[in-house]
């Protein structure tokens, strides 16, 4: 449950990547061109075999970058979620993206509904 009274919070975005070296920018830098700001971006390389490696390192210090061995998507999401600090957790695949707006959305909606504890969209 949402319970900051904080109206900033820290949200942890969590990308797993497995081979979407071709998509995996579009993907970061729609987060990190979020309105919102309070935000750390997590990307989990699941042992992928073509240039994601080399995409995801060029953020070097502008997101947390964990680089494991092939387990899944849902061994990569749970890598994340153990790195996240966040009150508020959203996914991202890596061959999609965020509108601009999407976490000012995700956070105004929480703290007018601090009794939700999922969002969901298409």
């Amino acid at each position: 449950m949402f319970t900051t009274n904080n109206s900033t919070p820290l949200v942890s975005i969590i990308i797993g990547n497995y081979n979407y070296g071709r998509f995996i920018s579009q993907a970061i830098d729609s987060v990190l061109n979020q309105t919102y700001k309070n935000f750390e971006l997590i990307v989990v390389d699941d042992g992928s075999t073509d240039n994601s490696r080399q995409v995801i390192k060029s953020y070097d210090a502008q997101i947390i970058s964990v680089f494991q061995k092939n387990a899944g998507q849902g061994a990569a999401f749970n890598t994340g979620m153990k790195k996240a600090n966040g009150e508020l957790i959203c996914f991202l695949d890596a061959d999609d993206y965020y509108r601009e707006d999407k976490l000012e959305k995700v956070v105004v909606a929480f703290a007018k509904h601090p009794e939700w504890v999922q969002i969901s969209h298409g």
